[in-house]
């Protein structure tokens, strides 16, 4: 027979005792998952130890996890880069519009007003073709008036003469040997004046220098500095600068009277007629032509005049002075007022324009460029008593055309022979200014004595 086994008194304990060992392995379990969540270095352990019946779907969900967090991570760096690129291409679109709305701005904003520039006178071109040498239209009120202006208050812009030493032997000998020239020849000493300075010794000698005497078309060397020095005041209608400008090339280049009546006419705003102007019409014209003598005599030139033009005026069908013109010559038909000039006084005039004193500095090349003759030329034509020539039977006919240059400006009438010249040698060893006026028929007359009275100067200045 079979034993039943005795029943175990405690095997009931170990029943009543089985749940506790379960909560207690819980509990224990329990305790050690708070012990891994407190080591955040080892998740993936913890995970392992809390689902110990399945190993397999614990290593699943491991590789699973980390295969989500690279495919994350890259997700996120490509939105990011996705968005950078995004961004950069609405910035370089931004930039675009920006550029292109600026230029737009810029081309349909008004223009900045600037400062206008003081105008400044150009010096006359030698090559500028001559004007039309035309009268222009009087004012209705009076016929030889052309406005009112303030000439008179324009003053020449060098008030001191030159400091020039006038004890040089050398210089007083040169023009002793001239004057015993003139007594030679039979010309008369005491209607002649002669002036001579040395420009390297600032030196000075002279014969009656200071003898005001009938000047001729010298007088234009005059007219053309106040007409350079009304255009550089602007006191010349821009209207009216370029035919001045040409008009000056006509009347220096070629001593041209109508050219010359033209620049009058401009810088004293008066004209010329043959029709007389009553007592107070002729007072304001007087006032004005006669500003030409004030823009000197302000300066030191003293008792100069040179406000009556040079006759005959062919362009404007004009003989001699009429009108106006006879009117300021006086009352005395047998004496009339005439310009009167000294030697000293266009030789100083010469010397401040050498020196680039006249006006401005950058009026001189100007102002020297219509004084300059060519001796050579001269010499090629045949002569032409109807034409002026600067050089025949004046100063720079008897000069070494290959040794000097000349700038000078000549005036003559049957009655007379005026000259002023500037004279330098190439090497610049000689530079010297000759003033001669011979105030009678007989140097009117004479064809040899100022080329000889030059060649003299030459010949001695260059020893």
């Amino acid at each position: 027979m079979e034993k039943k086994p005795k029943p175990n008194p405690n095997s009931s304990k170990q029943k009543i005792n089985q749940p506790n060992r379960v909560v207690a392995n819980a509990e224990n379990q329990n305790t050690q998952l708070r012990k891994q969540v407190t080591k955040p270095q080892n998740t993936t352990r913890i995970v392992k130890k809390r689902v110990k019946k399945s190993q397999g779907t614990s290593i699943s969900k491991s590789r699973f996890s980390e295969l989500s967090r690279f495919q994350f991570y890259a997700i996120t760096v490509s939105v990011v880069l996705m968005i950078l690129s995004i961004f950069s291409f609405s910035s370089f679109l931004a930039r675009q519009n920006t550029s292109k709305s600026s230029q737009t701005a810029e081309s349909t904003s008004s223009p900045t007003i600037q400062p206008i520039p003081t105008p400044v006178n150009i010096p006359i071109p030698l090559d500028t073709p001559a004007g039309q040498n035309q009268p222009v239209a009087p004012l209705s009120s009076n016929p030889q008036l052309l406005s009112e202006n303030n000439s008179s208050q324009l003053v020449y812009n060098v008030t001191n003469p030159p400091q020039l030493i006038n004890d040089n032997p050398k210089l007083k000998e040169i023009v002793g040997n001239l004057v015993n020239y003139a007594k030679e020849k039979k010309l008369p000493t005491d209607s002649l004046s002669i002036t001579l300075i040395d420009l390297n010794q600032g030196a000075i000698a002279a014969h009656k220098q200071n003898t005001p005497r009938y000047p001729a078309s010298v007088a234009k060397l005059f007219w053309m500095v106040a007409a350079q020095s009304k255009l550089q005041q602007r006191q010349v209608p821009l209207t009216a600068a370029n035919a001045v400008d040409n008009d000056l090339k006509v009347m220096m280049f070629e001593s041209d009277n109508d050219a010359a009546s033209n620049v009058i006419d401009a810088i004293t705003n008066t004209r010329s007629s043959e029709q007389k102007l009553d007592k107070a019409q002729f007072t304001q014209w007087k006032q004005q032509r006669e500003s030409l003598n004030d823009f000197f005599q302000k300066a030191g030139y003293k008792d100069i005049n040179i406000s009556q033009k040079t006759f005959p005026l062919p362009l404007h069908n004009i003989k001699g002075p009429a009108g106006a013109d006879e009117q300021i010559r006086g009352d005395n038909p047998s004496n009339p007022r005439r310009n009167k000039i000294t030697t000293y006084q266009a030789a100083r005039l010469m010397y401040e324009i050498v020196k680039g004193e006249a006006v401005a500095p950058e009026y001189q090349d100007a102002m020297l460029g219509l004084l300059r003759r060519d001796l050579g030329y001269w010499q090629s034509q045949p002569p032409n008593p109807e034409e002026f020539d600067p050089v025949r039977y004046l100063f720079g006919e008897k000069l070494p055309a290959n040794q000097v240059q000349i700038y000078s400006k000549a005036g003559w009438t049957t009655n007379s022979r005026q000259e002023v010249a500037y004279i330098a040698t190439n090497d610049g060893k000689a530079r010297y200014i000759l003033a001669i006026f011979g105030d009678d028929q007989a140097y009117g007359d004479s064809q040899k004595s100022f080329p000889q009275m030059s060649r003299l100067v030459f010949e001695q200045m260059t020893q």
